[in-house]
């Protein structure tokens, strides 16, 4: 190896030329590169395109208001939870009852309806379905399926205050 003062600099600068030599294709072959496209604003209008002409007159429009959800204080008391000694069972509502599904039995509410039942010992909230009559104890608002006892986190209590929210649509 020659340890020569200007050795470094020759190698160095054989590294630059190779360096150069690509930089310089890379602009030899740029310009070879066009772009034959004409915009859409540059070209002439199409005789051959055909227009539809709507009258003004035809023209309908149909806003929706969006939809909000309204929650209606129903009740606060004690809830229970009920599951597997009735899973597979028909419902009052005739659905089997899953008791991992967010659903609940309630005396009055109609089926189908949406409640937001939140606990008001650790403040957890779940929505369910009523899909069921029940709740036997009078001193019960709502009887929760396992699913929906496990959600709030009441399981172990068995019992826990709650407060009731019938969720409605209103547009």
């Amino acid at each position: 190896m020659d340890m020569r003062p200007g050795y470094e600099r020759i190698a160095t600068l054989a590294g630059r030329t190779k360096v150069a030599g690509i930089l310089a294709a890379v602009v030899v072959l740029s310009g070879f590169a066009t772009d034959t496209a004409t915009p859409a604003s540059a070209q002439g209008s199409d005789s051959t395109m055909v227009t539809n002409v709507v009258p003004s007159s035809e023209i309908v429009t149909t806003v929706q208001p969006p939809k909000t959800t309204v929650l209606t204080r129903i009740k606060s008391g004690m809830a229970s939870w009920y599951g597997s000694v009735l899973q597979g069972h028909r419902t009052a509502s005739g659905k089997r009852f899953n008791m991992y599904e967010l659903t609940a039995a309630h005396r009055t509410l109609p089926f189908g309806s949406k409640v937001k039942v939140t606990d008001l010992r650790n403040h957890r909230s779940v929505v369910v379905t009523i899909t069921d009559r029940g709740v036997l104890l009078p001193d019960r608002v709502i009887d929760l399926s396992w699913g929906a006892a496990s959600e709030l986190q009441m399981v172990k209590m068995g019992v826990d205050p709650v407060r009731l929210e019938l969720i409605t649509e209103r547009s």
